[in-house]
């Protein structure tokens, strides 16, 4: 007869730690695409270069008549003040990104429609899409944008439905 020093309690609490372990590790990796889009933005990846991406998403947007307003350097901001705010990446770099900003336009007859239906709609505007590559997985290119602030009216989401083709049709050729 062969007996265990273990009593079923304990075996219990250390299965229940073993579980708790796999579920906060699979919350810690990252997810699908499916979850982006219901934290309330999209994300697109191809494999490239940075400056290229970059290059086509500016071209796909001006290509609908859309002036950019504005680029923000956010990985530059991110380096420079990163000493300041004491927050450097556990790897003891300034920043995660080996590049990453954010292009601003605004599409104006989309614009008027959503604060002529309802002056909430401003709340979409400016547009910015986001781009960036990690510095642990350069050739990798990420490019993204929020999704337009919902409403109840059936106009406004007629509105945004048209915002969320043109963000995606920018993305897609930004990334093919």
């Amino acid at each position: 007869m062969v007996y265990c020093n273990r009593s079923p309690a304990r075996t219990s609490r250390k299965f229940a730690w073993l579980v708790v372990g796999v579920v906060a590790l699979m919350l810690a990796l990252p997810q699908p695409m499916a979850r982006a889009a219901e934290d309330g933005f999209r994300v697109y990846t191809k494999m490239g270069k940075f400056a290229d991406v970059d290059e086509n998403l500016r071209d796909a947007i001006a290509k609908r008549g859309f002036v950019i307003d504005y680029v923000g350097e956010l990985n530059k901001m991110l380096a420079r003040t990163a000493a300041d705010t004491g927050t450097v990446t556990s790897s003891g770099k300034l920043t995660p990104f080996k590049n990453a900003h954010f292009v601003q336009f605004c599409p104006s007859k989309l614009t008027h429609e959503a604060v002529n239906t309802n002056p909430y709609g401003i709340a979409n505007c400016p547009i910015a899409i986001f781009i960036y590559e990690l510095e642990h997985e350069a050739g990798k290119v990420h490019l993204g944008y929020r999704m337009p602030v919902s409403s109840p009216s059936k106009k406004s989401t007629e509105i945004n439905n048209k915002l969320k083709a043109v963000l995606a049709d920018i993305a897609k050729e930004a990334t093919k």
